[in-house]
């Protein structure tokens, strides 16, 4: 349903004293692959200097919290690793739930990805003609060879189900699209398992075989980083309105999108589970 009414705007100084914590996407937000976001760096060291809680709350699944850390602070905004919540941390409770520790594991993505496996208990191979995986697992577009790892995937997949051996399918994240930098875009895991969904609804003629989506916008990162800030006064500060705005909305906390990312359309028109409590102009403080 679409709702037409005007979305508010709402300065740093309203948001800070309205909320006793931020929940922040990094990639659109903060920093993109070659750097840092106007005021980005000034923003974080602002609520470093008064003591405001705050989480990162990224779908990046191609880095654990300490090299994620690095990473901004190679591009300029200095974030300590505890306050990075990442999706690939959430694989740990997928395993665990789905009782795969020991199980073989196909992972696409970075040396962070496969220890994300590792470390939850999973085993993690490299060979794509083994039948005897049970989990795919997709969390970047980085770190393998992409069209020849996609079509292996995807032959994989067809072996399988025409044995009648379900696989289970995970993608830690959901996003489509990121942004590289203030002029070109990229897609990423989320955008790797829609590919592979529709091959095998080609296939098979169902929408039976679906990964199983981490991240934002469901409900599990959201509760880890409200449970690690003691609140659920918080505002989610994001730039998609896909992952961001509509997690924050379906778990009942605040949302702001910033008028500086991804989506550049009407947001008035928006469907109303995809519509920000409010428009953050910029992260420039006044």
């Amino acid at each position: 349903m679409v709702e037409n009414h005007v979305i508010p705007e709402i300065s740093i100084p309203e948001m800070l004293s309205r909320y006793d914590a931020l929940l922040i996407d990094a990639y659109g937000v903060l920093v993109h692959r070659d750097g840092a976001f106007q005021g980005a760096s000034a923003f974080i060291q602002h609520l470093q200097a008064i003591n405001k809680p705050y989480c990162i709350l990224t779908n990046d699944a191609s880095r654990n919290a300490l090299t994620a850390s690095q990473s901004y602070e190679g591009k300029g905004v200095v974030i300590p690793p505890e306050r990075i919540i990442t999706s690939g941390s959430l694989i740990g409770t997928y395993i665990h739930d789905n009782q795969l520790q020991g199980a073989p594991c196909l992972v696409m993505g970075t040396d962070d990805s496969r220890a994300f496996v590792a470390e939850a208990g999973g085993q993690v191979v490299e060979d794509w003609e083994n039948d005897d995986i049970e989990a795919v697992i997709v969390c970047d577009d980085a770190g393998f060879p992409f069209l020849e790892t996609v079509e292996a995937t995807i032959s994989l997949l067809f072996r399988r189900l025409d044995a009648g051996k379900p696989t289970h399918m995970v993608v830690a994240n959901p996003d489509l699209l990121y942004q590289k930098n203030e002029r070109e875009y990229g897609i990423t895991g989320g955008s790797i398992a829609l590919l592979i969904e529709h091959a095998l609804q080609l296939r098979y003629m169902n929408n039976q075989h679906q990964f199983v989506r981490l991240g934002k916008p469901h409900a599990p990162i959201f509760e880890q980083a409200t449970q690690q800030l003691n609140t659920r006064n918080v505002l989610m500060i994001g730039d998609q309105v896909r992952t961001d705005i509509q997690g924050a909305n379906s778990f009942g906390i605040d949302s702001a999108l910033i008028a500086t990312g991804l989506v550049q359309i009407d947001l008035n028109k928006l469907r109303s589970e995809w519509k920000p409590t409010y428009i953050l102009p910029s992260l420039l403080t006044p």
